[in-house]
């Protein structure tokens, strides 16, 4: 299998690079600072790429099974910043896919990327209107754009809620199609967690299309 990832030297990206290297993956990170990735191994290429720019993309996509986004903005505080990152890369990235003949796609995103009824308290009284509105806009952007006009793009965009640095839990992922959170659910996930499930779907034909919320039961 090989792999190609954005945001790889951000967080999330980066247990995705170490988890698919222990699976004996072959990953390409495209990342815009090279040196901020300090992982090494005979499998991982680093590459250093404008990911607003398709045509840098390219060559370096070509011939993945699949391709993973980690990329993430950066909160603001009352989330008053504007945000097209998801959007501008999801473009380019996509642009990248159909030109280099790969059409495997996973995207993070967030619990939280549309406003629903039932959403959980901190979600919808301190990060949607104090930190995070902007992030979280633009996501839900993205993912409009994925699905009105990437019909021929087999994405699947995973939406966690909080992100924790700590270790995996082992504990098997839930995810469910369309929804925006999951009942029961904690409402904190270990990015590795996110990365395995990320890695374990990449030929799941039955999220295909799709986007899913994830989590792991509070217990």
């Amino acid at each position: 299998m090989k792999i190609s990832v954005l945001g790889a030297t951000g967080p999330s990206g980066q247990q995705t690079v170490l988890e698919a290297l222990e699976r004996g993956y072959s990953v390409v990170a495209l990342v815009r600072n090279p040196e901020k990735l300090t992982v090494k191994d005979d499998k991982l290429q680093v590459c250093k790429v404008d990911i607003l720019k398709e045509e840098d993309l390219v060559p370096h996509i070509k011939g993945s099974d699949a391709v993973v986004s980690c990329i993430g903005g950066r909160a603001s505080l009352f989330g008053w910043t504007p945000c097209s990152l998801y959007t501008d890369s999801m473009k380019s990235i996509v642009g990248a896919m159909r030109k280099s003949g790969v059409n495997r796609l996973i995207a993070m995103t967030s619990w939280g990327t549309k406003a629903t009824e039932g959403e959980p308290f901190m979600m919808k009284w301190m990060l949607r209107p104090l930190f995070i509105g902007n992030l979280l806009n633009n996501m839900g952007e993205m993912e409009d754009y994925l699905s009105k006009d990437c019909q021929d793009i087999n994405f699947t965009v995973v939406r966690p809620p909080g992100l924790t640095n700590q270790p995996s839990t082992g504990k098997t992922v839930r995810a469910e199609n369309g929804r925006q959170f999951l009942d029961g659910s904690a409402t904190q996930i270990s990015r590795r967690d996110v990365a395995k499930y990320m890695l374990d779907i990449i030929q799941e034909t039955s999220v295909y299309n799709a986007c899913v919320a994830v989590g792991v039961d509070k217990n």
